[in-house]
């Protein structure tokens, strides 16, 4: 049987699964993540970090690092069996662990405050090679073109590295004039997914975000995994050790093993 989705995220990138998670799931998990931004912890555990603390711009973008760590709800989302298997299928691997998570709720109205500049995950990530590592992006609302959905370049998971591209500059407009130049016919795709559906894309995929004008908060969990395929670097400096937390299930839970 062929494997279209494995094909898709092989060719382009990325993919867009079918629905995987229950609306009552999803609305959990969305209360859950609004209760850790608040900073209320359900099982007593702190976030591995904040972004976004009370009392901050309400129209900027909050970003909290690990929140399945904090919430019941959280974790049962992203150890679903089924996203387990799915995230499998799509990837073609025998063993899925979740090394890291991001929730993200990204306000109406912010205008340039709910921009992410273009940028591949693999650049920040200098303890793995680009091979066997993923991202998984679960809509906890319906992401419509006036959101602010994840935006895809069709198959740059293909090119070289590009210079001055960047996750945390805001002025996208000015990044694009350097794809512009770099790839001048490239093409974009917007993840428009309904809520309990995900994206899935490769580590050198180039992707960004734009404001969003919907009227409602856009709402996700990032979920960073890794497979069988994966293969760690040996670095120096404060992150040397980071992924240490792979042999604690708790923090980074095997969620699909064959």
């Amino acid at each position: 049987m062929v494997n279209n989705k494995f094909i898709m995220i092989e060719k382009n990138g990325f993919c867009f699964t079918e629905k995987i998670f229950s609306k009552y799931k999803t609305d959990n998990a969305r209360e859950a993540f609004w209760n850790v931004i608040k900073g209320n912890y359900r099982t007593g555990k702190e976030p591995e970090n904040r972004f976004w603390n009370i009392g901050d711009d309400p129209k900027s973008i909050i970003k909290i690092d690990k929140p399945h760590l904090c919430d019941p709800a959280l974790y049962t989302l992203v150890t679903d069996c089924r996203f387990g298997e799915e995230l499998a299928m799509i990837t073609g691997a025998r063993t899925i662990q979740v090394w890291h998570t991001q929730g993200i709720w990204k306000p109406s109205g912010g205008g340039i405050k709910g921009n992410a500049g273009w940028h591949r995950d693999i650049q920040y990530w200098p303890f793995w090679r680009p091979e066997g590592v993923f991202t998984a992006w679960i809509a906890l609302t319906d992401v419509g073109p006036d959101s602010g959905p994840v935006l895809y370049i069709e198959s740059s998971n293909r090119w070289d590295a590009i210079d001055g591209l960047d996750f945390f500059d805001k002025e996208v407009f000015q990044q694009q004039e350097i794809l512009r130049i770099e790839h001048e016919n490239h093409k974009v795709i917007q993840a428009k997914i309904k809520q309990g559906q995900v994206s899935v894309h490769t580590s050198k995929v180039y992707h960004s975000s734009m404001e969003n004008t919907s009227g409602e908060p856009r709402v996700g969990m990032v979920v960073h995994f890794c497979t069988d395929k994966c293969e760690r670097i040996e670095i120096k400096g404060d992150l040397k050790d980071y992924l240490n937390s792979l042999n604690d299930e708790f923090v980074c839970p095997i969620i699909y093993d064959n």
